[in-house]
């Protein structure tokens, strides 16, 4: 388990001038890649006025939920847990007013601070787009604010000096490791044993499943608060490509595996990579992650070290096998901004256009795949193969998904009547269900 900062007594640090509108080059335009569905419109994003219809769904209504009470919630998780030290008036105060911006409907605001974590230059230029239509916490995208959310928050914290470089999260991530112990030994160690001795394909397929129904373990869906994981059936999934994905990845040379949650995710994920670079012995895998703590329970690249330093006693030989294919660079992590801002996955800056370009992509988790997607209202129905073909430049996509949000594609009219009738009020936000999409270009 990781060690908090050295608890320095915090001195209020004097307001900073906003970061004004020298936005100088602007990292995210003039991309190779283009947007889905070109020549025709792209659909409405989705956003908190959502949940305002009178014949608003029940996943309307969820989004409207979230950024009204569960992100707020979020923050009181925070404030409970972290440090005492950290706990001085402005910082206090500045959460205070973030959670009743978002309550309220108020303006956005441009970030102020340019550090690594806050990121206002490579933030404000796609901010002020919003800021400039007059755009609330209810009228902008859910996905905008939702990621805008968690870079005020490290705003906050950088009033205290010791607090600027520390992770708001890291105790409920630690928590949710130690909630994970039993499924660690349950169904993970066996797992790993049967990658060892099955064919190729069923090993990719038994892998897959895991590292999909693990990511039913997300800490901002529960705002915070660690809880069991369900473990899901093959009924469950709504879309199933598996078999396009397992071809993917028996045969690919460069994985790139875009992680989402800590705790028993990131742990059934490490499986996955471990049956990767078993069983397709040419493969390298590079796990790609946050490069700021959010969303609650998203790795960061100090998390990964952290992460196999826990395992060492538990799953020794795991561990060993993932240290050691660190050092002989078929493992590798990377971390980028891109995944802790407010743009689609068509928005892709250069560096990563070029990392994905031969790549098989495995996108985990419900934001990830709310990013790939623009967290847009696309037809339930529309083909994911028609959608990912019709801009995606990369060798291949896979998505791994428990459904958490009123954002979807590649369901049949008879899959959603099907799962409808069962869960008619949160089939789409409860992670009940799940979802593995491929494409091979």
């Amino acid at each position: 388990c990781a060690t908090l900062l050295p608890l320095a007594a915090c001195r209020a640090r004097p307001p900073r001038a906003p970061v004004g509108r020298r936005f100088g080059a602007q990292r995210y335009v003039a991309m190779a890649w283009q947007r889905p569905m070109a020549g025709s419109d792209l659909p409405e994003p989705l956003r908190a006025t959502d949940g305002l219809r009178p014949e608003a769904a029940p996943e309307e209504i969820f989004t409207r939920d979230t950024i009204t009470k569960r992100m707020p919630k979020i923050l009181d998780s925070v404030l409970l847990k972290m440090p005492s030290d950290f706990k001085i008036p402005p910082v206090l105060e500045g959460v205070k007013r973030l959670q009743e911006e978002m309550r309220s409907d108020a303006q956005l605001k441009l970030l102020q601070s340019s550090s690594s974590r806050v990121g206002a230059d490579s933030w404000n230029p796609h901010l002020s787009e919003f800021i400039e239509r007059g755009e609330g916490w209810h009228t902008a995208p859910w996905w905008l604010v939702e990621n805008y959310m968690y870079k005020r928050l490290l705003e906050e914290l950088e009033q205290c000096g010791p607090a600027a470089s520390y992770d708001p999260f890291e105790p409920v991530k630690f928590e949710a490791l130690g909630q994970a112990e039993e499924s660690l030994q349950a169904s993970l160690a066996p797992l790993i044993e049967f990658v060892a001795n099955a064919s190729v394909e069923e090993a990719l397929d038994a892998a897959l499943l895991r590292s999909l129904w693990g990511n039913q373990a997300d800490l901002s869906l529960s705002a915070g608060e660690v809880s069991s994981v369900k473990g899901g059936q093959l009924e469950n999934l709504v879309s199933d490509r598996r078999g396009v994905a397992v071809e993917l990845l028996k045969d690919a040379k460069d994985v790139i595996l875009v992680l989402d949650n800590h705790g028993l995710e990131v742990l059934c994920d490490l499986v996955l990579v471990d049956a990767i670079l078993r069983r397709n012995t040419s493969a390298t895998v590079t796990l790609h992650v946050k490069d700021a703590p959010v969303f609650v329970s998203d790795v960061t690249e100090k998390d990964v070290p952290e992460v196999l330093s826990w395992l060492q006693p538990r799953l020794p030989e795991l561990a060993e096998r993932l240290t050691q294919n660190q050092a002989e660079g078929r493992l590798k992590v990377k971390s980028h901004d891109f995944y802790t801002g407010g743009r689609a996955f068509w928005e892709l800056p250069k560096d990563l256009q070029e990392d994905y370009a031969e790549a098989v992509v495995v996108l985990k988790g419900d934001a990830n795949y709310r990013r790939l997607l623009g967290d847009l209202h696309w037809p339930y129905s529309t083909d994911f193969d028609d959608f990912a073909r019709s801009w995606w430049k990369g060798a291949g996509l896979i998505c791994l998904r428990t459904m958490k949000s009123g954002v979807a594609l590649d369901i049949s009219e008879a899959e959603q009547s099907r799962v409808k009738a069962l869960h008619p009020e949160d089939w789409l936000t409860s992670g009940t269900y799940g979802q593995v999409l491929a494409f091979k270009r």
